[in-house]
């Protein structure tokens, strides 16, 4: 399968020419993508354009691409071994299998071609896509996948004026000596002699 045909705008004109879309609705999902809002496909379900199962209908007839739900495949958890989790989510991609160099991914009905084309470059894998669902993919990795942790504190300043490295380890210290504080006796309790 050559992944550098999959983009969204073939799926759209294919909405709007089967009549499963308004045409103001979709310009409206792409015009949101485009601009770092929700993917296209999670655009379109999230919204009740198009039902899930029917926009991976779709996908798989104008693609000739196999549908597989992560339901149905029960994904490795080894096949997203050294990839970045975070790209991962953001995509709703989850990985399937890892056969040798051949990644299997489930795709939330379709990505674009670039971004499988990133996991590809990062990873020196040969992708294999998969038509999953947007719902069902999100749903497997809020319960599967866990996003790296923002570092406290958000970005660091590396210059050392206030916000950086040596006031974490110092808000660090700080929050451990609270913890460890021991009260100090007031003078007030009654003392026994033994």
């Amino acid at each position: 399968m050559n992944n550098q045909r999959l983009g969204y705008q073939r799926l759209a004109e294919a909405l709007i020419d089967r009549g499963l879309v308004e045409a103001q609705a979709v310009q409206d999902a792409l015009s949101m993508a485009s601009h770092g809002g929700l993917p296209f496909p999670e655009a379109l379900v999230t919204a009740n354009l198009v039902s899930d199962w029917e926009l991976s209908q779709v996908v798989c007839q104008l693609y000739n691409l196999p549908f597989l739900t992560v339901e149905v495949a029960d994904p490795d958890p080894d096949a997203q071994r050294g990839l970045d989790v975070d790209f991962l989510v953001e995509n709703a991609l989850v990985p399937l299998t890892r056969n040798g160099q051949v990644l299997t991914i489930c795709m939330p009905a379709i990505v674009p071609a670039e971004i499988l084309g990133c996991i590809a470059a990062e990873s020196d894998l040969l992708i294999l896509a998969v038509v999953g669902t947007v719902l069902s993919n999100r749903r497997w990795l809020e319960h599967n996948v866990q996003p790296a942790p923002a570092l406290p504190g958000g970005d660091l300043d590396l210059q050392g004026d206030g916000d950086g490295w040596g006031n974490l380890f110092d808000e660090a210290d700080a929050a451990v000596l609270q913890e460890l504080e021991i009260e100090e006796p007031t003078g007030d309790e009654d003392e026994t002699i033994l």
